[in-house]
């Protein structure tokens, strides 16, 4: 089994700065792939319980859509033909129509890729299992809805918030375990063609010998994904979901992009 390298702490800034010059190179196609796949997670979220369960089972699938977009930007680059030129359409609206089409084409190729098709599924399952026991293990102890609230406010002693803050370290601990397990295993599959299993222990392997790097790297999507979840809480309809838009469009077109040059710099060079 391959070893992922060892980079220094500061990589972990450098994906994301070769993440914004990838996004740089096709902007229009990573807005509209960010565009379908938040359009995506707004309708699924309207599905009371289960909604959030098919897009978490759903997200491998449309990693393995994106991830090559990054790819081929990083090397030769998309074919000529991949974004359409406005010049070609009669309006802007049938431009942006097919911009949309052809980038949902790409997000969802993974639905029709039969030999990729299978692993990214177990990936998916494996994913959505570990979620829902972090949820269920956030319930128990209290962690989230309207416990962190209280504490701010003070309307709780300080046997609660020591209890409600031990529950959050727990929780926030579990969550980066599995991030660590799983954030690596598309691009593993897709790019060195390993099983769902040996992809999880290798990308565990590579996270945690590179702990730095990833800290920095996952920091900064972190940061941004909380500040997208209280600005949406924060205002009313239509402005949080306009908030809502306006942050995923810029963070996750760069996540998936320096994702994949944090997969470079680990493992496409491993032994």
């Amino acid at each position: 089994m391959i070893r992922a390298n060892q980079v220094p702490a500061k990589n972990g800034w450098e994906w994301v700065k070769s993440g914004v010059g990838l996004v740089r190179k096709q902007p229009a196609l990573w807005l509209a792939m960010a565009f379908v796949y938040l359009a995506l997670a707004i309708v699924l979220g309207q599905i009371p319980f289960i909604g959030w369960l098919i897009l978490v089972l759903f997200t491998p699938l449309c990693m393995r859509g994106a991830l090559p977009v990054a790819h081929a930007l990083a090397g030769p680059g998309l074919p000529a033909n991949a974004v359409p030129a406005a010049h070609e359409f009669r309006s802007w609206w049938h431009y942006l129509r097919d911009l949309l089409a052809r980038a949902a084409r790409r997000l969802f190729q993974g639905f029709s890729d039969d030999n990729k098709l299978l692993p990214i599924m177990v990936i998916g399952t494996l994913l959505l299992g570990g979620v829902v026991v972090i949820k269920i293990l956030a319930q128990l102890l209290k962690v989230g809805g309207a416990a962190l609230p209280a504490m701010l406010a003070g309307s709780v002693g300080p046997s609660v918030w020591i209890t409600a803050l031990i529950g959050l370290l727990v929780v926030i601990s579990l969550e980066a375990l599995l991030l660590m397990a799983f954030l690596y295993t598309v691009p593993l599959i897709l790019f060195r063609r390993e099983h769902p299993l040996p992809s999880i222990e290798l990308s565990f392997g590579g996270a945690l010998n590179n702990l730095g790097a990833f800290a920095i790297f996952i920091s900064v999507f972190a940061v941004a994904g909380e500040v997208m979840r209280v600005l949406f809480l924060l205002f009313v309809f239509p402005f949080d979901y306009l908030t809502f838009f306006i942050v995923g469009l810029v963070a996750l077109p760069v996540f998936i992009a320096g994702l994949n040059a944090s997969y470079q710099d680990l493992f496409a060079r491993a032994k």
